[in-house]
């Protein structure tokens, strides 16, 4: 069996011998997605800082993604992984090599952890929401952030402490799903199962309760659809990283072809660009102030509309949402 680095050798050779058409056509596509990385995700970093009506718990979560996101690029996919796709070759040291691979698991832990954590914020909000403002208090909400990243940075140490590298990622990888990902996303699909139970059931019996105390607020769910999307589009991106992944852990090798690789980079920087994109989309107010920014009007900010506010009050019930 080759070693990891013949297989690397193997696969830089595949990289040269790209046409002239293929690098270019590969390095727009990617020079694009960091654009919108550094762009999208430092707008809406801009937005929560200086709009005081932004600066919720929930949207406290929606910041540590972005950071995760913008992250990956200035750190990661920018100066290491773009140089290496336009070159077609590894142009750094094996340092770099596994300073990128440290980088990489960690903010895409960080990523999958505020996930997890954006789905108990709106657990507690739409299913149990009479224990909501004892939870999630903003002190509270930056503490559950501060750990969660403390946490995730801890998340490759243990296993390159322990000699390997991080090209050697078969046992890694197992661990890794197993422990950073398994739980969070079953975490995640407890929450939102539950959320789209509450809701279905207040849209029930709105016609028989419509005056009751009970009925879901309109712009929860909202602001509850909106980040369930960013879950269904983060992982439309991660799962055939983590079957590739899989893929090769049982083979004990790099066994697919080099397009498969080539997606999988593009899929995990991807992910990373998605979320603003996806605000501008689903929330009237994100939307207003991304063209408040693209307009350099900024500092002339007009009054929020809809905020991605979880403390927000409406009048609306679920049934006018459904």
């Amino acid at each position: 069996m080759a070693s990891p680095e013949q297989q690397l050798n193997a696969m830089a050779k595949e990289m040269q011998s790209r046409s002239t058409v293929t690098i270019v056509l590969e390095s727009l596509v990617f020079a694009l997605i960091l654009l919108l990385i550094f762009v999208g995700n430092a707008a809406t970093l801009l937005i929560i800082a200086f709009n005081s009506r932004m600066r919720t718990t929930t949207n406290m979560f929606v910041a540590s993604l972005a950071i995760s996101d913008f992250l990956l690029g200035v750190l990661s996919a920018g100066p290491v992984a773009y140089p290496a796709l336009l070159l077609s070759e590894w142009p750094f040291d094996d340092a770099t090599c596994q300073y990128q691979g440290y980088i990489a698991v960690t903010l895409a832990v960080a990523s999958t952890q505020t996930l997890a954590l954006m789905a108990v914020n709106r657990y507690f909000r739409i299913v149990r929401p009479a224990k909501y403002q004892a939870y999630f208090t903003m002190k509270k909400t930056l503490i559950m952030i501060l750990v969660s990243w403390f946490y995730c940075m801890w998340a490759p140490l243990p296993y390159l402490l322990s000699g390997y590298k991080m090209i050697d990622s078969g046992p890694f990888t197992a661990f890794l799903v197993t422990v950073y990902v398994g739980l969070p996303t079953f975490i995640i699909a407890f929450c939102y199962l539950r959320i789209f139970q509450t809701v279905r059931s207040h849209s029930n019996n709105f016609q028989a309760a419509s005056g009751s105390h009970n009925t879901v607020n309109v712009e929860e769910i909202r602001i509850t659809r909106t980040l369930f999307v960013i879950v269904v589009f983060f992982n439309l991106c991660w799962t055939p990283i983590l079957v590739i992944d899989m893929v090769d852990t049982v083979q004990g090798r790099w066994s697919l072809p080099r397009e498969a690789y080539v997606a999988y980079n593009f899929l995990a920087v991807l992910s990373s660009a998605l979320n603003p994109v996806i605000y501008s989309v689903m929330n009237k107010n994100f939307q207003q102030e991304y063209l408040k920014i693209l307009r350099c009007r900024y500092c002339c900010s007009q009054p929020v509309v809809e905020p991605l506010n979880s403390g927000a009050r409406a009048t609306g019930l679920v049934a006018t949402a459904t």
